[in-house]
């Protein structure tokens, strides 16, 4: 019994070893335009589906730092599984983690989108902003930045 048990143990830690060795993240570049300060940082929400999207409660958040900012422009790298994303960015200008709103609702920081850019003053459906990641697809994706005040 004893036996049956180690060798359970074993072939688990042996599984789950592997896993991490053979991790299926992908390496693929961001490139944010139109920043328009280097204050604060920058905050990609990672969506999986459009009821996550509507709620704000995004499935990973990748912060990325501002140094590398030149004339509006940040090239970064990031990691993710294979899959379809939705991608939406903030410029989190006071590193506070969340969109600063005006008293009448209006958005004080920038924001934008996956290979989108949204020229409305609601939120975009879903289906706009999509992106497939995976091993053979490697062109950058592409944010521009939107401030409205």
């Amino acid at each position: 019994m004893k036996n049956s048990f180690r060798i359970i143990l074993i072939g688990s830690l042996i599984y789950i070893s592997l896993g991490f060795l053979y991790s299926s993240t992908i390496k693929f570049p961001v490139i944010i335009k139109n920043i328009r300060n280097a204050k604060g940082r920058l905050s990609i929400g990672v969506f999986k589906d459009a009821d996550s999207f509507e709620k704000e409660k995004p499935y990973k958040i990748i912060l990325i730092p501002k140094k590398e900012l030149v004339g509006g422009t940040v090239k970064a790298s990031i990691e993710l599984e294979a899959g379809v994303y939705g991608l939406s960015i903030l410029d989190d200008e006071n590193s506070d983690y969340k969109m600063e709103y005006n008293l009448v609702g209006l958005p004080k920081e920038g924001f934008g989108f996956s290979n989108y850019y949204h020229g409305g003053f609601s939120k975009p459906n879903f289906k706009q902003f999509l992106v497939v990641i995976n091993s053979s697809e490697k062109s950058p994706i592409l944010f521009n930045l939107r401030y409205i005040l």
